[in-house]
């Protein structure tokens, strides 16, 4: 009837857990003698749904990096005020940043702070070299300045953020 199961004795109330790796799925058999089940997410679930917001925004960025100067006016948000390209580069990639830095502390990958803004940083520069093909676009080093400043401002102001929140991200960690 049960696949390979394997028992872990838990410390609070003393219940029983089963563990069936098969499917993922915990038994946890209380003092009562009822059977609660609920999903436990692996580590590679968990490591994804982490990253996902930072990977989903990095794709968001690569599309509109393709997109060519006269594809990129059409759009709403874009302003004509000094430096507005700048603006621009350093809001979108302060979101990068953002979504790199809750990666960081909902995964518990011990990656170092300087790490993932490199990472980011990285992603910048990748994105610059990008523009060199894209009919209409070209690479700035003023950009990946704009690019490196929004990413080390996101990810500052998230780490300073989550732990003012107290949120509990993916069910096990504690900012």
């Amino acid at each position: 009837m049960f696949e390979r199961l394997d028992m872990i004795e838990w410390w609070a109330e003393k219940p029983i857990c089963f563990l069936n790796r098969s499917t993922g799925k915990l038994n946890l058999v209380a003092h009562d003698n009822m059977l609660k089940t609920r999903q436990i997410p692996t580590r590679v679930t968990r490591q994804l749904i982490a990253w996902a917001p930072a990977i989903g925004w990095a794709m968001v960025l690569f599309l509109l990096s393709s997109l060519s100067d006269s594809d990129l006016s059409s759009f709403a948000f874009s302003f004509s005020f000094p430096f507005d390209d700048k603006v621009m580069h350093l809001a979108l990639y302060s979101v990068l940043g953002g979504t790199l830095q809750f990666g960081r502390l909902s995964s518990s990958s011990g990656l170092g702070h300087w790490t993932v803004i490199g990472i980011g940083i990285i992603y910048g520069v990748s994105d610059e070299w990008h523009q060199f093909f894209v009919p209409g676009r070209n690479p700035s080093a003023a950009d990946l300045l704009a690019d490196a400043t929004g990413v080390v401002l996101g990810y500052a102001f998230t780490y300073w953020l989550l732990p003012k929140l107290d949120l509990e991200v993916l069910g096990y960690r504690k900012y």
